[in-house]
């Protein structure tokens, strides 16, 4: 009697846990999505700019490296 009614409860709270698994798992799955979506609209071009003047600081010191002769 004893253990029919812990195997019900231990399989009710197994359910219970699965659910509340699934339920964490979809909410950060959407936060995740929502951060990729931000990256995409606001970081991203600001980032393009920081790369493209980055490769134009470079381009000018290896420009003004190979300008030097021995």
């Amino acid at each position: 009697m004893v253990s029919i009614a812990l195997g019900a409860m231990r399989e009710a709270l197994r359910r219970g846990f699965d659910a509340q698994w699934r339920v964490c798992a979809g909410a950060a799955f959407v936060v995740l999505a929502l951060v990729s979506i931000e990256y995409d609209e606001v970081f991203a071009p600001k980032m393009s700019r920081i790369s493209d003047t980055w490769s134009n600081v470079a381009g000018d010191f290896e420009r003004r490296i190979s300008s030097f002769t021995l």
